[in-house]
């Protein structure tokens, strides 16, 4: 995707004519990187996203359990700065045509004083399991006059959290769901079927020492026809790929990049697994 992003405004330059339709007709299954502000600078962030763009991700998520919005509005900021003057590069050396250095940044909001209209797009969630109605109505609320303000593409996302959950499901007052209650994983997939949720992120929880089984992921995929994100606790190539063959459209690693110090361990490790996703 070949965009720019002009105060919260997003011209598109390809055939996209929205973040959405890009996520639709991404060839599947597809990888995103998840940046998490608080666990490191916005410099660091860029880093990372600079090794995964190289390493083949297709999206940067942007967002966490327990940021603000001053740290995602600038790790946003030096984000884009960098895909932008990576681009410039490429097309100086005459290389833009083989290789594009933009992809869609995302938020990935824990509520709605973190956001930033220099994102091309919002995950606009609700977090279905929650025993809270802030995740369930409030913050989105909150937040529809900055995103009406700002002209920020939404994205209706249902996000449901199993165990073990880990902060995420902490903060958000999650009604866990088992990885073998396969029963309770149809309703709520037939439940973002019926309001029509365009994406089911179905999440274990950063760092979590299981990713969500396989028997979940199939069984979601039978009942919700939209797109299918699955994420958190996918550490290795292997679990990858059987969460794609289970049916997941897209492969979400967040802790995965927060684990390396040297960025060289970081590409090698983060390209093996996208390569393993695209097979």
């Amino acid at each position: 995707m070949k965009r720019l992003n002009n105060g919260g405004d997003i011209i598109i330059l390809d055939e996209y004519n929205s973040v959405f339709e890009f996520l639709k007709n991404q060839k599947k299954p597809s990888h995103a990187t998840l940046i998490d502000p608080e666990k490191q600078t916005p410099e660091e962030a860029s880093k990372i996203v600079q090794i995964a763009i190289e390493s083949g991700t297709d999206l940067i998520l942007v967002g966490g359990s327990t940021t603000d919005k001053t740290s995602v509005e600038k790790t946003v900021e030096i984000i884009q700065e960098t895909m932008e003057l990576q681009q410039w590069a490429a097309t100086q050396n005459g290389i833009f045509e083989d290789q594009t250095s933009i992809v869609p940044v995302i938020l990935f909001p824990n509520a709605s004083s973190t956001l930033s209209k220099s994102a091309d797009a919002l995950l606009f969630m609700t977090l279905l399991n929650s025993n809270s109605t802030k995740y369930l109505i409030r913050e989105q609320l909150k937040a529809t006059k900055y995103i009406f303000e700002n002209n920020i593409e939404t994205i209706s996302t249902a996000y449901l959290i199993f165990e073990p959950g880990m902060k995420v499901g902490e903060v958000g007052n999650a009604d866990l769901i088992k990885s073998t209650d396969i029963e309770t994983s149809i309703a709520y997939s037939r439940l973002a079927k019926f309001f029509d949720f365009k994406i089911l992120y179905l999440e274990a929880g950063s760092g979590s020492n299981k990713p969500i089984s396989e028997e979940i992921i199939s069984s979601s995929k039978k009942e919700f026809k939209g797109l299918i994100f699955v994420g958190g606790g996918i550490k290795t190539p292997d679990q990858a790929k059987k969460a794609c063959l289970a049916g997941a459209d897209w492969i979400v690693t967040g802790n995965l990049t927060e684990s390396f110090e040297d960025y060289n361990q970081l590409k090698i490790k983060l390209k093996t697994l996208i390569d393993e996703i695209k097979k």
